[in-house]
């Protein structure tokens, strides 16, 4: 029973420095607000810690980084800290490297499993980041600092629980990070070996700050002699662009989620739109039901979906059917000519799995034809902006056959909306 006393205080106190450590964080720049702090730890204490009202949502590992991601979009100017076991960052590792792919701004703070063994509730063995039996003998599991690396984290480092001034300047530091930054916690003051990297190395940490530093200051320097040539240019005037809906159906292996992917880096990264993407697809690789849906506007999008497409591009009858009476008053309706033999009111039928297969030999950039499609009728993307955008998103090999598809849908539709199209 001693025992079982002794963990249980040893882990209330963990807790209670961590939360010193946040509290003292945050409390080194008054104009900066109050981190949120999204927990995955096995019990959280009640006990109320001293400082500023700093809020906790306490939720498994995967939940809480999927949480984190609408939080962020809600909350943008927010801290955000999200603690965890290091075993425990397999249980989310999906949604956590989704989520900083998206280049959200969020710090980890990655506890050795030594710091929390002493939860008295939790018969659970850490892991120590290792894994067992036959996983062991196929591939080694990457680190977290290898997967810090590998995810280009704009600030990297480590500090003891036992050093808590340390610890509170690093979390510090991190939160006047622009993006991901991961905080390794260890309770001893080296840095074992097989944990947070595979050198028995304290220093390495140090080492990759520094580099971090370094492609920082030059990331800012280029972006300064930008920002120089900028003003010697006249402005470009900014195009007020009101909240736009392209939805794109089919069924898999037509390049439904890449056309979605190429529409949203045309319209975000060359037209300097917010934009959103989000799609369904089935358990079928091919065959299955498959969309996308894009929204681009000026302004910040809260509402992900396409309920009412200002575009609507139809590439099997199933999808007619299903989708055909969404579109807005004002929208239009693309369909392939083929493939949809109850054609909408309204809609243009265009051959565009046809034109994707006679340019590329496949019907896969049925997506990308409907994308020259959705540039003829709209000009919320331009044609330049997607081909631009294929450039970007495809291997080298195939994108000459790609932009072929891309005008060819272009053309195609022109020409529909004209009345003199007989392909």
């Amino acid at each position: 029973m001693t025992n079982l006393v002794q963990k249980e205080t040893v882990y209330t106190d963990t807790w209670q420095t961590l939360m010193d450590v946040i509290t003292r964080a945050a409390s080194f720049d008054k104009n900066r607000k109050l981190p949120l702090v999204l927990t995955s730890l096995a019990e959280l204490p009640e006990e109320n810690f001293d400082g500023p009202a700093i809020s906790f949502i306490h939720g498994p590992p995967g939940r809480n980084i999927a949480l984190a991601i609408g939080l962020r979009a809600a909350l943008p100017d927010t801290p955000m800290l999200l603690i965890m076991n290091a075993d425990a960052v397999t249980l989310g590792m999906n949604h956590l490297i989704h989520a900083v792919r998206r280049n959200m701004g969020m710090t980890l703070l990655i506890l050795r499993s030594e710091v929390t063994d002493a939860i008295a509730l939790s018969p659970v063995k850490r892991t120590n980041w290792r894994s067992f039996g036959i996983q062991d003998s196929i591939e080694k599991r990457a680190t977290p600092l290898e997967l810090a690396t590998s995810l280009e984290a704009a600030s990297v480092s480590r500090g003891s629980i036992d050093n808590m001034e340390q610890l509170s300047e690093l979390v510090n530091d991190a939160m006047n990070t622009s993006g991901f930054s991961m905080i390794g916690v260890t309770s001893d003051k080296g840095l074992p070996l097989g944990v947070l990297s595979r050198a028995n190395l304290p220093e390495y940490f140090d080492s990759y700050r520094e580099w971090a530093e370094v492609l920082r200051r030059s990331i800012a320097n280029k972006n300064e002699v930008r920002a120089e040539a900028a003003e010697e240019k006249p402005t470009k005037q900014l195009r007020d662009i009101p909240r736009h809906e392209v939805r794109i159906a089919g069924i898999g292996g037509q390049g439904v989620k890449l056309a979605g992917s190429v529409l949203n880096i045309a319209a975000g990264t060359h037209e300097g739109l917010w934009t959103t993407q989000r799609g369904e697809y089935g358990s079928a690789t091919r065959g299955g039901p498959s969309l996308v849906e894009v929204v681009a506007g000026s302004k910040r999008i809260s509402y992900p979906r396409t309920d009412n497409p200002d575009v609507l591009v139809l590439l099997n009858q199933n999808s007619a059917n299903q989708f055909a009476d969404s579109v807005k008053p004002t929208g239009q309706t693309i369909v392939d000519a083929d493939h949809v033999k109850s054609v909408p009111k309204g809609a243009i039928a265009v051959p565009i799995v046809r034109l994707s297969i006679e340019n590329t030999g496949k019907p896969i950039a049925a997506g990308v034809v409907s994308l020259g499609c959705i540039a003829a009728v709209s000009d919320v993307v331009s044609l330049e902006s997607l081909k631009k955008s294929i450039a970007q998103k495809l291997p080298a090999k195939l994108v000459i056959k790609n932009i072929a598809a891309l005008e060819a849908g272009y053309t195609a539709t022109g020409k529909m909306l004209k009345g003199n199209y007989n392909g």
